[in-house]
């Protein structure tokens, strides 16, 4: 496992958990093309975006109204901020499939351990 997999593992981890639920459901969903390098662009956007779509708290191109666990339009959440930063620079490396194959296992062993 490289350094950047290893970051990008602990920053799911360290997600808060309606993050974490909503980032599985909207990885899951397909109804998002997931890039990396920003947040949202016409072309894309970071899993941390779908999973604030699928909340519903994402808002002219920042999270707004979600509370402490995604930030507000002035920052995001750190955790949610250090997230994003391992995603794009793990996708940066291997490519952004398999960027969200690691976020997916992650969530995924997460979600099962909490289902035990």
């Amino acid at each position: 496992m490289t350094h950047a997999e290893f970051d990008l593992r602990q920053a799911v981890t360290f997600l808060p958990e309606p993050v974490r639920r909503a980032m599985l459901l909207g990885l899951r969903s397909g109804w998002y093309v997931i890039k990396a390098e920003g947040y949202e662009s016409p072309t894309g956007m970071c899993p941390l975006v779908a999973a604030a779509k699928i909340a519903g708290v994402w808002r002219d191109g920042h999270a707004a109204d979600g509370g402490v666990d995604w930030g507000d339009e002035t920052r995001p959440n750190k955790r949610c901020f250090e997230f994003a930063v391992a995603f794009d620079l793990y996708a940066g490396e291997v490519g952004t499939a398999v960027a969200v194959d690691v976020v997916l296992a992650e969530l995924g062993s997460e979600h099962r351990a909490l289902a035990a």
